[in-house]
C-alpha cells in the first residue's frame, strides 16, 4: 500500500474534504497498528495528500436565546435529540451513538466512548433529559435508533442539521448547525462561572489512560452547573 493508493482513495470520494479528512484518520489507525503488529514498515497516511479546507466559523456560532427557542418550539420529533446536544455539549455524532445502558439513572450519569478523544468518558447528565429516556429502554438499544450507526462517519446528521437550519433560516436568524450546541454548552458554563479546566473536561478535552473511564474529578459540582442550564420548550416532541 503505497501513498499513491491512499491519494486515489481521497481523490475518488465524492464527499466534502472534511469527510475525507475523517475517512483518512480512520485508515491511519488501522495503518498504525499494522505498523506496531510489523505487517507493515511504515504508515503511509502520513504522507497522504488532502483537499485544502475552508473552515466556516460562523456556522459553528452559539446559539442565542431566540435561536434555541424557535428551534425547541419548532423542533417536533427532533425535540430530545436537540436537548441532548444542547443540555450535555456533547458532539452530534457521539450523542447519536447513545444506547440505553450508557445512562446511569441512579448516579445521574452517561457513561460513554467518545470518538475525538477516543476513550471513555463519565458525565453528569442533566434531570431534564433524564425525565426524557424511557427507564424501561433495553440497555443494546439506540436512544436515537433512526440516527444510529456503527460507522465512523455518521451521515444520517444530515436529516436534524437541515431541520434545524430551515427552522432558522425560515424565522430569518443567522445559519447555525448541531456542533452549535456544543459551543452554546460551553458559553453557558462560562457565563455561569464554570472555570475551564471543568468545562474542558465535560466538554471530553481531557486526555486519560486508555484503559480506565474517565469520570470528571468534580462530579458533583459539573452536576450542580449542567442543571442550571437553562431550558426551552416544555417537553419531548412540543
Amino acid at each position: 500500500i503505497s501513498v499513491r493508493n491512499i491519494n486515489q482513495y481521497l481523490d475518488s470520494l465524492d464527499v466534502s474534504p472534511k469527510t475525507k479528512k475523517n475517512h483518512l484518520q480512520a485508515i491511519s489507525s488501522m495503518m498504525k497498528q499494522a505498523v506496531k503488529e510489523d505487517i507493515l514498515k511504515s504508515n503511509p497516511c502520513e504522507l497522504a495528500t488532502l483537499p485544502k479546507m475552508i473552515k466556516n466559523k460562523a456556522i459553528h456560532r452559539p446559539l442565542q436565546p431566540v435561536d434555541l427557542e424557535i428551534i425547541f418550539k419548532g423542533a417536533g420529533s427532533w425535540y430530545m435529540f436537540y436537548a441532548f446536544l444542547y443540555h450535555t455539549g456533547l458532539r452530534s455524532s457521539d450523542v447519536a451513538s447513545l444506547k440505553y445502558g450508557n445512562i446511569d439513572f441512579t448516579k445521574k450519569s452517561i457513561v460513554s466512548f467518545v470518538r475525538k478523544s477516543r476513550r471513555i468518558h463519565e458525565f453528569p447528565i442533566a434531570d431534564v433529559l433524564l425525565e426524557m429516556v424511557d427507564r424501561n429502554g433495553k440497555n443494546d438499544d439506540p436512544i436515537f435508533p433512526s440516527l444510529y450507526t456503527e460507522k465512523e462517519q455518521n451521515d444520517k446528521l444530515v436529516k436534524p442539521r437541515k431541520y434545524m437550519q430551515a427552522l432558522l433560516k425560515t424565522n430569518k436568524r443567522a445559519k447555525a448547525d448541531l456542533h452549535s450546541f456544543r459551543h452554546t454548552f460551553n458559553q453557558s458554563l462560562t457565563e455561569m462561572g464554570m472555570n475551564i479546566e471543568d468545562r474542558q473536561r465535560l466538554l471530553a478535552h481531557a486526555s486519560s489512560d486508555t484503559t480506565k473511564i474517565y469520570t470528571h474529578p468534580n462530579f458533583d459540582l459539573a452536576m450542580q452547573y449542567v442543571n442550571r442550564i437553562p431550558k426551552y420548550g416544555t417537553s419531548k416532541g412540543n
